[in-house]
């Protein structure tokens, strides 16, 4: 049991690793920029990006 709680802790991880590989490299940014972003800044980094995009939209 302990196992597979540890395994699919695992796959989710790797999911989700995967969904911000892809999130990193939608951003308007070079790849070399890219490649090197943790979580936190993905994150950062598309909010503000989106709130841009928003408010240029908008205008």
């Amino acid at each position: 049991r302990k196992e597979k709680s540890r395994d699919a802790a695992r796959c989710r991880r790797s999911k989700e690793s995967e969904v911000f590989y892809e999130l990193a490299h939608q951003l308007p940014l070079p790849h070399t920029v890219s490649a090197h972003l943790d979580k936190a800044s993905i994150m950062r980094l598309t909010i503000s990006y989106l709130r841009m995009r928003k408010l240029l939209d908008a205008g």
